[in-house]
């Protein structure tokens, strides 16, 4: 199992926080914490980057994706197509008999 490193977080107030864990920045981000243009550094980096930019978090940020749509039914269509073809051919029957 590929571990990943840990990571230093650039707090609101300027502070380092961390090292922390991959699951504990998920579990910050899900109270929202964190968010896509904090601050953060792996732990074996130099540089800070933004939380999105890094591969691992990338999902996180994702919108959920929508629900799928319902099919219509085509039932009730097809009913009432049948219904108005049946009193037409009714109307025209009177009409004709008249």
């Amino acid at each position: 199992m590929i571990s990943l490193p840990d990571y230093k977080v650039m707090g609101e107030d300027g502070q380092e926080y961390g090292p922390v864990s991959a699951d504990q920045i998920r579990k910050w981000i899900a109270e929202e914490r964190l968010e896509r243009k904090s601050p953060v550094k792996p732990v074996d980096s130099r540089d800070w980057v933004f939380l999105e930019s890094l591969p691992e978090f990338a999902t996180v940020f994702e919108p959920p994706a929508p629900p799928p749509k319902q099919q219509r039914r085509k039932w009730p269509v097809i009913i009432l197509i049948v219904l108005a073809a049946g009193l037409i051919l009714l109307a025209l029957g009177k009409f004709i008999h008249h």
